[in-house]
């Protein structure tokens, strides 16, 4: 990681919060770059509640747990996603049911509520990764290092677990229980195997309204960890999907996962921006930006950040949300648009 930047002394601007060093500079601004989950579409009900329920799904039906109750709430999947390194929803639930997978092993169980309460909790783990700052590989060992303890150690654990542990199968489950039937095959190019349903997609909602894009402004891009699959649809959900060319859009299937600076280096280049900002909900989109900045050029155009609390920051404390540093804070991307376009000049 790069060293931490100077605390920000915020400038109140209405609902807008915004450092000042950088408030000049705003107005060269001629590029927004956008996240999708958090940012354009609302997936509260949607993604965040599949990311529990692959949980439940991969261990009842596939390692024929019980299926005696909660697993992994979505309060506790953002817990993760507020520490640097967990912005895949894929990696997350395979660390989720790696943990009860640990957890089983060293207590025999295979039941919801008595492994939800041995420890150590999914909000230890997260606490744990936060502090590292490791991500997913720190997590991944942590849990696994579990299995190397006690007196005698127990011979063949990690084998076992890991045996039991199919990042694969895991990841499909997660994608049929977001696309469904009507929408697995399009997206990912088979047909459910596990889940029989509509996909939680229908749930997305769109946060970001097409009449509030500031007038004069046509270089619009995305930095997101969905595929093009997903985005596209997330696009078109959001009334807005003709404004973004694939060129335009970064997604992991062009091999750039955030924090990669890469994504945001390589929009900027592609639409010949001025000057850009990169609008996220997560600290892996305020890393992203923070990386970029170490790795630029002194010619090369800036980019600056903003945090929307549309997402999991914004349950966070007001310390904890001037605490992440962005250039500018928001309660969502309509309103920093529309405070935007009033330094550009454009009125509200």
């Amino acid at each position: 990681m790069i060293e931490s930047e100077p605390r920000v002394n915020y400038r109140d601007c209405g609902a807008v919060l915004v450092n000042p060093g950088i408030l000049p500079r705003l107005a060269r601004v001629d590029t927004l770059i956008f996240d999708i989950d958090g940012v354009i579409m609302d997936v509260t009900r949607s993604i965040r509640v599949v990311g529990c329920e692959a949980v439940r799904v991969y261990l009842t039906q596939l390692r024929g747990w019980p299926d005696s109750g909660v697993f992994v709430e979505p309060a506790e999947v953002e817990l993760y996603r507020l520490a640097d390194g967990f912005n895949d929803d894929w990696e997350l639930a395979g660390i989720n049911v790696l943990t009860y997978l640990v957890k089983s092993e060293l207590t025999g169980s295979k039941n919801a509520a008595a492994l939800r309460a041995a420890p150590p909790s999914i909000a230890d783990l997260a606490d744990a990764a936060r502090q590292s700052r490791g991500g997913v590989p720190f997590a991944r060992q942590k849990l696994l290092d579990l299995l190397a303890g006690g007196a005698p150690p127990r011979s063949g654990a990690r084998e076992r677990v890991l045996a039991q542990w199919d990042y694969s199968k895991i990841v499909q489950v997660f994608q049929e229980l977001y696309a469904g039937e009507d929408h697995c095959y399009a997206f990912y190019g088979y047909h459910p195997q596990y889940v029989h349903a509509p996909g939680r997609i229908a749930l997305d909602r769109p946060l970001i309204r097409r009449g509030g894009l500031p007038a004069g402004v046509t270089k619009y891009g995305v930095y997101s960890g969905r595929t093009w699959q997903e985005t596209r649809a997330a696009l078109e959900m959001a009334g807005i999907a003709d404004l973004f060319t694939r060129e335009r859009v970064i997604v992991v299937d062009d091999g750039m996962v955030k924090p990669d600076p890469r994504g945001l280096t390589t929009l900027v280049e592609r639409m010949d921006a001025t000057a850009a900002v990169f609008i996220g909900d997560m600290p892996d989109d305020r890393e992203a930006v923070r990386r970029c900045r170490a790795s630029r050029a002194d010619d090369a155009p800036e980019v600056f950040d903003c945090l929307v609390l549309s997402g999991p920051m914004g349950g966070r404390s007001d310390e904890e949300i001037r605490a992440a540093g962005a250039d500018v804070i928001a309660p969502d991307v309509n309103v920093f648009m529309e405070w935007w376009a009033g330094v550009r000049g454009e009125g509200s």
